[in-house]
């Protein structure tokens, strides 16, 4: 799956159109930042929709963004796949969940909004002969599409040059220019080469920038420790359409809600690396060997209190018999999967060792402090049968926690990564950037994770990719006047 991946991630790149005769026009009708998801998505209806002189500029010399490595998992309800299955659903009851996920800080607009976008866009796909390949449930109901997200992104690609929209690759743009009279956006400053360049759009520009998992200083400012954890976006998110629209006094939401995900193998490069094997037995300690969290809290909330710890590290301890536990349970997949399922290391990030101070010695942690966390650890549970420092629960459906006493025993070093930063702009339901007064930026719309608003204090399992398709479209509609005229 992986190799087939990046093959399909490499033909994107080859046939990537990169910026050329860059001269010979600098006055469009609509200009998009950023071609992934919400970009070319936008450029295709805008195009259907009227808009001529399309043009999507994209700082990386490959377009996809973060879409093209997501895993494809689109939240969306009362599609054909959902009736072909005969599952019972309605978007009341999908909104209900976004906003139990969301701790009820989303924006309901944004939830009805998106819903009924994202349906028009899957059967728009559908009569283009783009279908999921699956249909499942994260929690309930089955409302997760899994897509091909490398064929999905060629396909639009091909679908917007086919209609005359221009993509430069190459091409990233540094500022919004914004009429000092009207404070209407009419075009933006880009480079190309180390020389800058403007493009003017006489209807506006449409920021699906991506979001800034790589600014450090951004995500330092809006989060403490978020700076010290891995991140699995491109190099080019790093929040410039965010710092450009706040430039012109846009307005933000959900940025303090941004938080990372729990646990990855180190460095890591793929959804693949993620584990949820501590849920299964093992502990978490961390650079002093000491525990810290409840084992079985969501994984955000251990992701957070991980990037409070010393260099934002952590490490899974576990014996022979939870291994086996995690194999038989979890569902394990990714590189961990043979190790999880027989024991086999090769050369996996797992560090083995006929005792808790040898595992740990291999591990280059301390020995005599985590032979002190596991001795007491285990004494808990063996004589009072709980966990009385951070009441920890049974997850396994064993009845009661693992101990760990069984060699040969293990340590795998994990780490909290971002998936994304779901928080940025604020926008309206017609995906139109709102200012600090509220008021709608004349010329500016935004879409996908350069926006915030529709996520709350969390993203549920496909709605960051449902924003990116639903709101793209939804601003190009916008842009087109057409959004009270009927579906496209």
């Amino acid at each position: 799956m992986r190799r087939r991946h990046l093959l399909e991630s490499a033909l994107l790149l080859a046939f990537s159109p990169l910026y050329s005769n860059a001269g010979e026009q600098d006055k469009f009708q609509l200009i998009i930042v950023g071609a992934g998801a919400a970009g070319l998505t936008c450029a295709c209806i805008a195009a259907e929709n009227g808009i001529k002189d399309i043009l999507v500029l994209e700082k990386n010399p490959v377009i996809g963004g973060s879409s093209i490595i997501s895993r494809g998992t689109w939240y969306a309800t009362g599609t054909k796949e959902q009736k072909k299955q005969h599952v019972e659903d309605s978007d009341q009851d999908a909104a209900l969940y976004l906003k139990s996920e969301g701790l009820g800080k989303n924006e309901d607009s944004l939830i009805r909004t998106m819903l009924e976008a994202g349906r028009e866009q899957i059967n728009w796909f559908e009569k283009n002969n783009i279908r999921p390949h699956l249909l499942f449930a994260e929690k309930g109901v089955k409302r997760i599409h899994q897509f091909n997200m490398p064929a999905l992104i060629f396909f639009l690609r091909k679908k917007a040059l086919s209609m005359g929209v221009k993509i430069w690759t190459g091409c990233p743009v540094k500022e919004l220019i914004q009429d000092k009279t009207t404070k209407r956006v009419s075009g933006v400053i880009y480079t190309k080469a180390g020389a800058d360049k403007k493009a003017y759009a006489s209807l506006g520009v449409v920021l699906c920038s991506g979001g800034f998992s790589r600014n450090k200083v951004l995500l330092e400012s809006v989060g403490h420790g978020l700076q010290n954890v891995a991140t699995l976006a491109p190099q080019g998110l790093t929040g410039d359409g965010l710092q450009m629209a706040i430039k012109i006094g846009a307005d933000t939401a959900d940025l303090a809600h941004i938080k990372a995900s729990y646990a990855f193998t180190d460095n890591p490069s793929t959804y693949n690396d993620m584990t949820f094997a501590y849920y299964y037995g093992p502990i978490i300690v961390n650079n002093d060997c000491s525990r810290f969290v409840n084992e079985s809290a969501p994984y955000k909330e251990i992701a957070q209190k991980v990037t409070h710890q010393r260099e934002a590290k952590s490490y899974l301890v576990f014996d022979s018999e939870i291994r086996k536990t995690v194999g038989r349970l979890s569902n394990a997949s990714g590189p961990l999967k043979e190790f999880w399922l027989t024991g086999k290391i090769d050369t996996l990030p797992v560090f083995t060792g006929h005792s808790i101070e040898e595992v740990a010695q291999n591990a280059h942690i301390d020995p005599v402090g985590l032979k002190d966390t596991v001795s007491m650890y285990n004494e808990n549970i063996a004589k009072i049968g709980k966990d009385p420092d951070f009441y920890r629960t049974d997850l396994t459906g064993q009845g009661s926690l693992a101990l760990i006493t069984h060699p040969p025993f293990y340590v795998i070093p994990v780490t909290p990564a971002l998936l994304g930063t779901y928080g940025g702009l604020k926008i309206n339901s017609e995906a139109r950037v709102l200012d600090l007064t509220g008021k709608p930026i004349p010329g500016l719309w935004a879409a996908g994770e350069v926006t915030g608003g529709l996520h709350g204090a969390a993203a549920a399992m496909g709605a960051p990719l449902a924003s990116a398709f639903s709101f793209g479209r939804i601003a190009a509609l916008s842009a087109a006047g057409k959004l009270t005229k009927g579906k496209s």
